[in-house]
């Protein structure tokens, strides 16, 4: 009688077991998916009954196939699911952060296509030949920006896909943004009134300065073919004045990056640090071309450069990171107002100045090696 109270004991002890449909109820999948992960060995049966092959699984295998499901939802291979289970800690993180660079490049290159192609299909080639997209301005409040970022724009001499300034027309507002591929410096709100899809030209900045000095409000027209992608190498573009009278733009490809592209990427800083305008300025002054080093630790920042240094406010993860003197100084000359901002995200990737007093001014520059 004892034996056979400890055999029911031990029965009832051991964990109850489900059926295949059972069990794919109540983690979300199918019986066919669960026999295919069960052949792959991803995630065998509990037990298998021999004289029928009816496959049982346990109560704390669920788990597991949950995040299996979930993993496969979000487009993980099961190949690299695989191995996430069967690694270390340290080798399941690499495969994850793997992953995740892979998914942010692969959304970028979707964004960019979904982007392309929606234009092409909203566009109509038998009764617009042309996609046009209009921008109006205060011809000041434009020429203005066009100034504050020109300092940032390639010597025309080299790099000539990005000498020049970028007027970026989005869905509901312009950037103006220059960039020599080491520092961009971009205004990303400048008022105007949009008609149109998205559109982008690439423009000399002394000719247009000097034609928009002359003029009260403008019109940047851009004129793409119907059923091409809207980079400027197939644009018609030309600034209009309320009088009438044209400025057109030499028709220019460029390698010009999306700012709003840019800025989602440098988004959710760890560190920041914040200076007097002035001080960085006079900090910068000398035309050497030392070094600056950036530091951030606890609740203070500081910039250090050939025997000097300044003091300000810092916030996030402790980081020091080096950078030039004389883009420091381009920066702090374009910016306005009485303070300016850093936010970094590591020794390879752009730090993001901003003025806070003029909210759309930004300035990304990579750190020195």
């Amino acid at each position: 009688m004892r034996q056979s109270q400890e055999s029911d004991r031990r029965e009832v002890e051991q964990p109850p077991l489900q059926t295949i449909s059972a069990f794919a109820r109540s983690v979300g999948l199918s019986a066919s998916a669960l026999r295919q992960y069960g052949e792959t060995g991803l995630l065998a049966p509990a037990d298998v009954e021999e004289r029928t092959g009816y496959r049982y699984y346990s109560l704390d295998q669920q788990q597991r196939a949950i995040w299996i499901r979930r993993l496969r939802d979000a487009g993980l291979s099961l190949e690299r699911i695989g191995a996430v289970f069967e690694s270390d800690l340290s080798g399941a993180e690499r495969i994850l952060n793997e992953w995740r660079v892979d998914a942010r490049k692969r959304s970028e290159v979707i964004t960019a296509l979904v982007d392309d192609l929606t234009l092409v299909l909203r566009a109509d080639v038998d009764r617009n030949p042309a996609r046009r997209t209009t921008a109006h301005f205060d011809a000041a409040a434009l020429a203005s920006a066009i100034r504050q970022v020109a300092s940032a724009s390639a010597d025309a001499d080299g790099d000539g896909n990005h000498d020049g300034v970028l007027i970026e027309v989005g869905p509901a507002s312009v950037a103006v943004a220059a960039t020599d591929r080491y520092v961009l410096m971009a205004r990303t709100d400048i008022p105007s009134v949009i008609d149109g899809p998205p559109a982008r030209v690439r423009l000399a900045p002394a000719p247009v300065l000097e034609w928009l000095r002359r003029r009260r409000s403008v019109d940047l027209v851009i004129d793409v073919p119907a059923g091409r992608d809207g980079d400027a190498a197939s644009a018609v573009s030309r600034f209009c004045d309320e009088r009438g009278q044209e400025l057109s733009l030499p028709t220019r490809a460029d390698l010009f990056p999306s700012v709003d592209r840019i800025l989602q990427t440098a988004a959710f800083s760890p560190t920041k640090a914040l200076f007097p305008l002035d001080e960085v300025r006079r900090l910068t002054s000398a035309q050497q071309r030392d070094a600056v080093l950036l530091s951030v630790e606890e609740s203070a920042a500081r910039l250090t450069s050939a025997g000097r240094s300044l003091s300000g406010a810092g916030i996030g993860t402790p980081m020091t990171i080096t950078l030039s003197r004389p883009v420091l100084r381009r920066i702090a000359d374009a910016a306005v107002g009485q303070e300016l901002t850093c936010d970094m995200h590591g020794s390879d990737r752009a730090l993001v100045w901003r003025a806070p007093s003029q909210p759309d001014f930004v300035a990304l520059v990579m750190p020195w090696a």
